[in-house]
């Protein structure tokens, strides 16, 4: 293949241009990251909130079908200890969002609850655990046509020995 200067140069140009831009643009004089400034940058850590925001994400994974059978599919617990834990803390939640001094404290964990299990479910992660797949025979199996023929002649079967 027949090479120049100029491809050579344009090749070396791509290569060196982000330390080039980097040194032109004085990235060292950017001012350091401050930590929180907000009164309430340590309430996160306070119990009431760590428990407030314990019961929003499971109750946010409890009330959604969709979230809550990811969330017994991939339990380890078995389904009745997982659904034990979603359906006792269902409903503390409406009176933790309705407690005004709690959110003032602690702000609406709720809806931050739904954010992030939105963007959990779709990474394919369930409360920390990654979603497994569904097990049993697929929709689009060569078996299921077989079965359902079966099915019929079974039942059809049985209506016509009455």
């Amino acid at each position: 293949m027949f090479r120049t200067a100029f491809t050579y140069l344009a090749l070396a140009l791509s290569i060196f241009h982000i330390s080039f831009a980097i040194a032109g643009a004085g990235v060292d004089d950017a001012p350091a990251l401050e930590p929180r400034q907000s009164p309430n940058a340590n309430t996160a850590l306070s119990p009431p909130c760590q428990e407030y925001a314990m019961v929003a994400n499971l109750s946010t994974i409890g009330l959604n079908a969709t979230y809550r059978a990811a969330f017994l599919r991939s339990s380890p617990l078995g389904t009745d200890a997982a659904s034990s834990i979603l359906d006792t803390q269902s409903p503390r939640l409406p009176a933790m969002m309705a407690d005004a001094a709690l959110n003032e404290l602690c702000g609406n964990l709720a809806i931050v609850a739904a954010e992030g299990a939105a963007a959990n479910f779709s990474a394919g992660i369930v409360v920390g655990m990654e979603i497994k797949e569904a097990f049993g025979i697929e929709p689009s199996s060569p078996i299921m046509p077989i079965l359902v023929i079966i099915i019929i002649m079974i039942l059809g079967g049985t209506f016509m020995s009455l």
